[in-house]
């Protein structure tokens, strides 16, 4: 160990680096995340946090492309991703302000607008080329399907955990009896 300190390696520890590299990547499933958990909870519509959420997501994928763009190329990445995030932000202001809303419940809504901002994601990291991006939107698109499924299944999952819960007991139970 003392060669290795003479010859100038160290130990390189934890990469904290690398984890506030990913920090955006992480912080747009989180945002999205949280946009649907608190349209279902609420019950009602929160047209309010998408639309101040999509130029906040567009800004970090503007961020994460300029590192993937020449310096020749960043004013048109710029300019597509704006336009990109504007149709998404028009589209979900659209799905919220229509008729479309009043058909649909606010669950549906809220998925609905989750599923155009993955899309978004996904696009904005194909046309940026960040691999990171494409996976961001994805997770969010995946998230979709999985988010409309607990909601469906949430009797179900509350009874497997009290099911689970009452094992833990018989068995801890079982345990102490026989020690």
């Amino acid at each position: 160990m003392a060669s290795d300190v003479q010859n100038g390696a160290r130990d390189p520890g934890p990469s904290w680096w690398g984890l506030i590299d990913d920090l955006p990547y992480v912080a747009i499933i989180v945002l999205g995340l949280v946009g649907i958990s608190w349209t279902s909870i609420a019950r009602s519509p929160t047209a309010t946090y998408w639309i101040y959420l999509t130029p906040v997501i567009g800004l970090i994928c503007i961020v994460a492309g300029w590192r993937h763009t020449r310096s020749g190329g960043r004013i048109a990445m710029v300019v597509i991703q704006v336009l990109q995030w504007a149709a998404v932000l028009i589209a979900m202001y659209l799905i919220t302000t229509t008729n479309a809303q009043q058909s649909l419940e606010a669950n549906a809504t809220g998925l609905m607008l989750l599923t155009l901002l993955a899309l978004g994601v996904f696009v904005s990291g194909l046309n940026v080329r960040s691999w990171k991006l494409c996976v961001s939107g994805a997770f969010l698109a995946v998230g979709v399907p999985m988010v409309a499924w607990v909601e469906r299944a949430a009797l179900l999952l509350l009874l497997i955990g009290i099911a689970l819960i009452g094992l833990l007991i018989l068995f801890w139970w079982l345990r102490e009896r026989s020690a």
